[in-house]
């Protein structure tokens, strides 16, 4: 019984140090992000609502949610994945977004491509991308607007993501031609 309630003990502490650890990062993060949002707001010329400031939080949080979930490849592994012979294969994934076939985003001052519009195991562009595309400039949206609502819950999917839909085609340009299309 000893060597049990030394065993829990242990246990305790180890837990203990974990949630401290965390704290800690927690804390280091949150002193961090002070120092590098207080210039940016001091140079603006107008005060800055807490809402703008809660919504690109919110906004950057939502993308990093999608680099965790699927990855952001960038040109280069794009081209690799998709067969790309040339030498230059980051512009294989340039020609293939200007061409409207790929999502390509800007982060981090460079142009990434969202992991979930391809089929890795079958080194591929999905199907259904190159027609969001089509949806989202018909209605002067971005690619970072379609990127979003891909992995937003969506009342056109009974509050379902669409990115958890992209092998049903149809059904996704349904969905996508419902949230563009709809005019207030």
């Amino acid at each position: 019984m000893n060597t049990e309630i030394h065993h829990r003990e242990d246990q305790l502490r180890a837990d203990s140090a974990a949630l401290q650890d965390v704290l800690d990062g927690a804390l280091v993060n949150l002193h961090r992000s002070m120092e590098a949002i207080r210039p940016a707001l001091a140079s603006l010329p107008l005060p800055v609502s807490p809402e703008v400031v809660a919504g690109m939080q919110s906004t950057e949080n939502a993308w990093r949610a999608i680099e965790s979930e699927f990855g952001m490849l960038t040109g280069s592994q794009v081209g690799e994945l998709l067969g790309s012979r040339a030498s230059g294969r980051s512009s294989y994934a340039s020609d293939k977004r200007k061409a409207g076939q790929l999502i390509g985003v800007r982060r981090r001052n460079a142009l990434v491509y969202p992991g979930f519009q391809f089929d890795q195991e079958a080194g591929r562009i999905r199907e259904v991308v190159p027609g969001l595309i089509a949806v989202i400039r018909e209605h002067g949206r971005t690619d970072e607007d379609l990127a979003q609502w891909l992995c937003d819950p969506s009342g056109y999917l009974d509050g379902d993501r669409p990115v958890d839909y992209l092998d049903e085609p149809e059904r996704m340009l349904a969905a996508a031609e419902g949230h563009y299309g709809v005019e207030w």
